[in-house]
């Protein structure tokens, strides 16, 4: 009788450990924690964790903790593919975020990968208008696309007086359809293409478009690169003397390109940006964001738009695990996402709006000021 009692009584113990185990909500962060854009994927993964520690810190959400699982894709498409399916596997995630670069998402597709693990990735970056329609009912975009970019950014050059362009673009799907949409919205806005430049995946040689935007004689570059080319661009671009205005898309950070270039160079180079500033606090978005990663993650120094991107990101997944209820299951908290409609603070995400999974279309252009930091 006493051996029995005692087994049970460890039994009892044990429990509460492996139902608390059982009972985490795991979301899944498959990106590039290596290769050329390690430093996007690095800062989208910090922003989501800041926020996951901070919302654990609280008790979780409907009192179950959030386990964030990262694996390293290396930026490479066969490997974001065999990673996404291996966690779906083995984790069992309510949803993935920050899926990152327009050739893996591409990948993905033809592989049907996303109808396969049937679960909501929220956040996905590049915006390419050809991955979100029809893109797949498993995809939620929370930023803003690269057609809204573009609009924003040709629409300012125009009213600026800065309309006869160059256009510097990655020949890889990302780069093709963002150089159709330039385009397309040019002759509406009055903007003269003066040069269209094909870039190879991850150049980071820059010397030769150098001489050819000189030739070209316009006012203005525009960039849609890579983090690394667009850095590579700024830093060849500047050597030869060239202090031509450059305008880039969102994709290429500051940090890239001071990792690069002077920063003498990078000032008054131009970014658009899918989030509010993350160096000042003048949202409470930003406040909050700032905030989280100050308290839990305080040996990161930097702030950055990809930071908070994966923050962002990291907040509407856990919004609509919390309102699937407990236990949520990746169909349930799909079917939140779809009606999901929140103020983050200065920051709305309406996804019923346009019923095509699309949260946002905020769009603003920031600076490089003489600290390095974006200015808007």
């Amino acid at each position: 009788m006493k051996k029995l009692w005692y087994l049970a009584a460890s039994a009892l113990l044990a429990l509460p450990l492996h139902m608390a185990h059982a009972q985490d909500v795991v979301v899944a962060h498959v990106g590039p924690m290596s290769g050329p854009l390690a430093g996007n994927g690095i800062a989208n993964y910090e922003g989501a964790k800041a926020y996951f520690d901070q919302v654990n810190a609280q008790g979780g959400i409907n009192g179950q903790k959030i386990r964030l699982v990262r694996e390293d894709d290396q930026y490479t498409a066969d490997e974001t593919i065999r990673l996404v399916q291996e966690v779906a596997k083995r984790d069992r995630p309510a949803a993935f975020i920050n899926l990152l670069g327009s050739a893996n998402v591409t990948a993905m597709f033809k592989d049907k990968t996303f109808d396969k693990v049937a679960t909501p990735f929220v956040g996905i970056t590049p915006g390419a208008e050809a991955l979100r329609n029809p893109g797949s009912p498993w995809m939620f975009h929370v930023q803003a696309g690269d057609r809204a970019q573009l609009r924003r950014v040709l629409t300012h050059l125009s009213t600026i007086g800065l309309n006869k362009i160059a256009v510097v673009y990655q020949d890889i799907p990302f780069g093709k359809s963002g150089l159709g949409f330039v385009d397309e919205m040019a002759p509406g806005l009055k903007v003269e293409i003066a040069a269209r430049i094909a870039a190879p995946s991850a150049s980071e040689d820059f010397k030769a478009v150098a001489q050819q935007l000189k030739a070209a004689n316009a006012k203005t570059y525009l960039m849609i690169l890579t983090p690394n080319s667009g850095a590579a661009m700024v830093r060849d671009l500047r050597a030869t003397g060239d202090r031509t205005p450059i305008y880039s898309m969102s994709y290429v950070p500051a940090s890239a390109i001071l990792e690069k270039a002077p920063l003498k160079d990078a000032v008054g180079i131009a970014l658009a940006q899918v989030t509010p500033n993350p160096d000042v606090p003048h949202t409470p978005l930003s406040r909050d964001f700032r905030a989280a990663m100050d308290k839990f993650l305080p040996e990161v120094k930097a702030r950055s738009s990809m930071q908070m991107i994966g923050y962002v990101n990291a907040r509407i997944a856990g919004e609509a695990i919390r309102r699937a209820g407990p236990n949520p299951t990746a169909d349930k908290v799909a079917a939140a996402l779809r009606q999901l409609k929140v103020d983050l603070g200065g920051y709305l995400v309406d996804f019923p709006a346009n019923g095509k999974n699309v949260g946002a279309e905020f769009v603003d252009i920031g600076v490089v000021d003489s600290r390095g930091k974006l200015m808007y």
